[in-house]
């Protein structure tokens, strides 16, 4: 393996430096109002200098998506690595609070991922990819349910073909339906809570609501 140079190591530094500064600038202000300018000034640096070490606004978005799903992606494994592969529902619940847990301590980030879209964004292939492990993660415990035996719908899942065309090769309709509508519940609930709306409601009661709605959503898809 060959040791980085001074130059190479001094280059991830500064390119490590400009994304704490833009997480900071989506904090202050919001995605939406990330300016390679500005995180320039900040740093005292010239905008064409800053180009150095991203390319566009669209470069640096993409990083910061990218490194945003390394870390989502990670605290959901962590939440399943202590549980043993056959505990179907153990797993299903620990990633559901690991996607709610993650979302509530990473705030900015989660709102770069799931919010909305940033104005003239367009995703490069390496976020798509790191995008996509996530759900795949998901996918992959309901599948394993499915496949011992451990899943029982209470509703019909739809065809995919809507969606798809003709069904590829892969996880059944089912369990792609099933993954989708389970990411998509607690996607909703996890997005309603960081956005206050249910804040007058629920007051102190958010983790207990997330709970139950957890074991519903459980209940829902057969898991067991």
């Amino acid at each position: 393996m060959i040791n980085p140079t001074r130059k190479q190591i001094l280059h991830e530094n500064t390119r490590d430096e400009i994304k704490s500064v833009a997480w900071k600038q989506i904090e202050q202000q919001s995605a939406a109002q990330l300016s390679l300018g500005s995180i320039a000034r900040e740093m005292g640096l010239t905008t064409p200098a800053l180009y150095r070490y991203f390319a566009s606004r669209n470069e640096l978005v993409s990083a910061l998506i990218e490194d945003a799903h390394i870390s989502f992606a990670q605290a959901l494994e962590k939440g399943l690595s202590s549980l043993p592969l056959d505990d179907h529902a153990g797993r299903f619940r620990a990633l559901c609070q690991g996607y709610r847990l993650w979302a509530i301590s990473h705030p900015q980030p989660y709102s770069l991922l799931f919010g909305s879209p940033v104005p003239g964004y367009r995703l490069d292939n390496e976020a798509a990819r790191a995008a996509e492990h996530s759900f795949l993660i998901l996918l992959g415990v309901v599948l394993a349910a499915q496949q011992a035996g451990k899943l029982s719908p209470q509703t019909e899942a739809v065809s995919l073909s809507i969606l798809h065309g003709e069904q590829q090769p892969g996880p059944p309709a089912m369990v792609i339906h099933l993954a989708l509508s389970a990411w998509s519940t607690i996607h909703g609930i996890t997005s309603l809570e960081l956005n206050g709306h249910n804040q007058i409601i629920l007051a102190e009661h958010a983790n207990e609501f997330a709970e139950i709605e957890i074991t519903r959503l459980m209940q829902s898809i057969g898991i067991k």
